[in-house]
């Protein structure tokens, strides 16, 4: 008998639909699976509304079959089905009967790797926290996956499961383009904070990748990355600097005495200008901050003797920022009085 129609199909026994689902062409093994849901699932065909279905009809039926514990048939719909879209729903289901313990994991996890993208990111979009490890190790597979989104996707479970240490290995080894995507898409609809506290702890490289990767910077979300490191105060500052405002006294002094530059320190004295007296976490910063101010004062006078008479307009700058140290250097005294 030539099959070569649904209704060719659906006028099979049973036993003869089974070895066409095994090996039929691809749009037989549909014919087979849904001519067997119509005998198994009573009413299926109108709970989905075709006859010879589509592919989105077809991924309703994945629902059917799982709702109606017709899981010879939700596997087969899984592995079998030509549609990638298809398989993604029907293995979706059947990796959350598999974390239940009703199939075994062995059916997703022989599969997936080498299944299609949209299979990879639906099994994946199954993963929780404390997931089961063989979920786990499916992800840390799929981190070296050919496609991005895929490999982004493995990235995310591994960060929802708890699995931190090792999606944020992957994000450090990364190139700086996708290491850069990758943070833009981890940071988006509010989560930047987030991302920036599970962060706190990894390179200053891949920090600086976040602070110029996010859509709207700002130092309320990203301060856990930032801390005092002038470097990365700067990166922010370049994106917008209205932030040094918001940055808070603590870190503004700790970037101060760590850059190089001695830079900051007129936002110091506005901010120490403040203070009646130290926070507990700022004076011990504070005879530091005070030997700063002593050597920058230093530095100005001796390049103020070598510009006074060369070139006024620089000597007139230097004067300027002398007095703003010495004004600098009075809020440190006064606090270090108090």
């Amino acid at each position: 008998m030539v099959i070569d129609s649904f209704d060719a199909a659906r006028r099979l026994g049973d036993a003869e639909l089974r070895v066409l689902l095994d090996s039929g062409r691809p749009e037989q093994r549909v014919w087979a699976i849904w001519a067997l849901a119509m005998r198994s699932v009573s009413g299926v065909s109108v709970a989905v509304g075709h006859e010879d279905p589509d592919p989105g009809v077809r991924r309703n039926l994945a629902v059917v079959l799982a709702g109606h514990g017709e899981l010879d048939l939700l596997v087969a719909l899984a592995h079998r089905d030509p549609a990638p879209e298809v398989r993604a729903a029907a293995m979706q289901l059947v990796a959350r009967l598999a974390i239940d313990g009703t199939l075994s994991d062995g059916l997703v996890t022989e599969r997936t790797v080498g299944e299609a993208p949209e299979v990879k990111i639906a099994v994946l979009g199954t993963m929780f926290e404390d997931a089961p490890e063989w979920l786990c190790e499916l992800a840390h597979a799929l981190l070296a996956d050919r496609d991005g989104d895929v490999r982004y996707e493995a990235f995310e479970a591994l960060v929802r499961a708890g699995e931190l240490a090792e999606a944020l290995m992957w994000l450090e080894e990364l190139p700086e383009m996708e290491a850069r995507l990758s943070l833009m898409r981890w940071s988006a609809r509010g989560n930047a904070h987030a991302c920036a506290e599970q962060l706190a702890e990894s390179s200053r490289q891949l920090r600086r990748l976040l602070i110029e990767s996010v859509r709207a910077p700002s130092w309320k979300d990203l301060a856990p990355a930032i801390g005092g490191d002038p470097m990365l105060l700067r990166s922010l500052l370049q994106r917008d600097t209205s932030q040094l405002e918001r940055v808070d006294v603590v870190s503004v002094v700790r970037a101060t005495l760590d850059d190089e530059r001695g830079g900051w320190i007129g936002a110091v004295r506005a901010r120490l200008a403040e203070l009646e007296s130290a926070p507990d976490e700022l004076a011990p910063m504070l005879p530091a901050l005070y030997e700063l101010c002593m050597r920058r004062i230093a530095d100005l006078d001796r390049e103020l003797v070598r510009w006074r008479g060369e070139d006024e307009e620089l000597a007139l700058e230097l004067e300027d920022a002398r007095v703003a140290v010495e004004a600098a250097l009075e809020q440190v005294s006064r606090l270090l009085v108090h």
